[in-house]
């Protein structure tokens, strides 16, 4: 008898331990079925993906000056962002080697 306290069912104290490699513990309800090899694709009905459907696809010319216009800002920013870090990081090292030849009389 398990504890039936604080909204502790009956059948959750009175449930036995899985099996080790059970029925229940199987996506396909434990069936011998194959794990590797050419067989799975025809067990598992798997089919290889075709993505030919995305180069049929027509686009108007109108979104396509929109993309590329979106991707140029885009570029634009991310080039900002790495100059702004790169004078960054050299007014930083300027300011460093500064302090540095103040304290010990490097030149």
């Amino acid at each position: 008898m398990g504890y039936n306290g604080l909204g502790m069912q009956r059948w959750i104290s009175t449930m036995k331990p899985r099996k080790y490699l059970g029925k229940r513990s199987k996506p396909d309800g434990g069936g011998g079925s194959p794990s590797a090899g050419p067989e799975v694709g025809n067990y598992y009905h798997i089919k290889k993906r075709n993505f030919s459907f995305l180069k049929s696809k027509i686009y108007s010319d109108s979104y396509k000056k929109e993309l590329r216009s979106k991707l140029e800002e885009e570029r634009k920013n991310s080039n900002r962002k790495i100059m702004l870090s790169i004078a960054i990081g050299l007014v930083i090292v300027l300011l460093i080697f500064v302090y540095f030849n103040d304290h010990f009389d490097l030149f």
